[in-house]
């Protein structure tokens, strides 16, 4: 396994054999065929996760 990035958006990149992986401290795991791919979808989720958090604020939901 070859790390790409340490800390990319919270995850850390990394490269085994034929597949990019995307690894969280929460145990969230993404696997893709390439790298813009793996990037993508952590970009996805973050900017999802980021979403749902500030609407769960504004509309004075308790955060978990």
């Amino acid at each position: 396994m070859r790390t790409i990035y340490e800390n990319y958006r919270g995850f850390k990149i990394s490269k085994q054999e034929s597949t990019y992986n995307a690894i969280s401290s929460d145990h969230i795991i993404f696997s893709r065929w390439q790298l813009s791919q793996v990037l993508d979808t952590v970009d996805n989720y973050v900017e999802i996760t980021d979403n749902n958090s500030s609407e769960d604020a504004e509309s004075g939901m308790p955060q978990n």
